[in-house]
């Protein structure tokens, strides 16, 4: 069960802490499924990698019986594949990867829509507006001046 709020560490604590501004990049243990991010949004690229399977065993990435990836692993029993997904779902999706005759690693992935503002408020439209309405007012003074003295010059 999640529960919003709470934050749950990305790394073991046996593990040695990454230099500051320098992501976190490692092969994965045995019995392991691990990502490139723990969160997407529509259209990104995401990479798995687990450890664990038999040498040249097939292993099947799923997610709520959808097949996100496939791949077969090296001699040292790991694996490496892009994940797809068929349809994009805001919320967190678990990810199960098995491999013949082996326990399943599991992982989960954070679905995120990230969304843009593009509504245009009242600022933005009148501000325009007014600086154009502000020079043609400017520009008709200005005119109107030289008419004048056009005028007395003659």
């Amino acid at each position: 069960m999640r529960v919003l709020g709470v934050c749950t560490p990305v790394r073991r604590a046996s593990d040695p802490v990454p230099p500051v501004g320098q992501p976190e990049v490692r092969e994965a243990k045995a019995g392991e499924l691990l990502f490139d991010r723990t969160i997407v949004s529509a259209g990104d690229t995401l990479f798995a990698r687990g450890a664990g399977c038999d040498p040249g065993a097939q292993a099947t990435l799923t997610t709520g019986g959808e097949l996100v990836g496939r791949a077969v692993a090296d001699r040292s029993g790991t694996f490496e594949t892009v994940v797809q997904f068929a349809s994009f779902e805001p919320g967190h999706r678990p990810v199960e990867a098995r491999c013949a005759g082996e326990k399943p690693l599991t992982a989960g992935i954070d679905m995120v829509l990230v969304a843009a503002d593009t509504s245009a408020s009242a600022t933005s439209v009148l501000l325009p507006l007014f600086l154009a309405l502000s020079f043609l007012a400017v520009h008709y003074q200005m005119a109107a001046r030289r008419r004048r003295r056009g005028r007395v010059r003659r």
